[in-house]
């Protein structure tokens, strides 16, 4: 996208970008308009040197799996507990719980995979 920008590192073709409509002062300080893009971590480039956000590591996933077994999951196992426990535990209810429970278990697998080769 056009914006007015400055490079401040020819090494990474990193830019300063004004993000207002104040022309002259962006011209008036040695902005000139040039293609650029936003990288990953908020950062501007030139089009085309913006960084790709690295590949999650094993340990980052596997803290995103628990920090999702945990929100999304252990309700799932506490609901399951507390109906075993009743006097008269309903188990069409509780095989449906341990149902969605491994359904939620695979999307979070899914949405979270481990890299391959670690």
């Amino acid at each position: 996208m056009k914006k007015y920008a400055q490079i401040v590192d020819e090494r990474t073709k990193k830019c300063n970008v004004g993000l207002g409509t104040n022309t002259e002062f962006y011209e008036e300080i040695g902005m000139v308009e040039m293609d650029v893009e936003q990288a990953y971590n908020g950062d501007w480039y030139v089009e085309g040197y913006a960084p790709v956000q690295p590949a999650p590591t094993k340990e980052e996933q596997s803290q995103k799996r628990a920090d999702a077994y945990q929100l999304e999951v252990d309700p799932i196992t506490s609901h399951i507990s507390r109906l075993r426990d009743e006097e008269n535990p309903d188990e069409d209810k509780i095989a449906e719980l341990i149902e969605e429970r491994a359904e939620k278990v695979a999307e979070i697998q899914e949405k979270y995979p481990y890299p391959v080769g670690e």
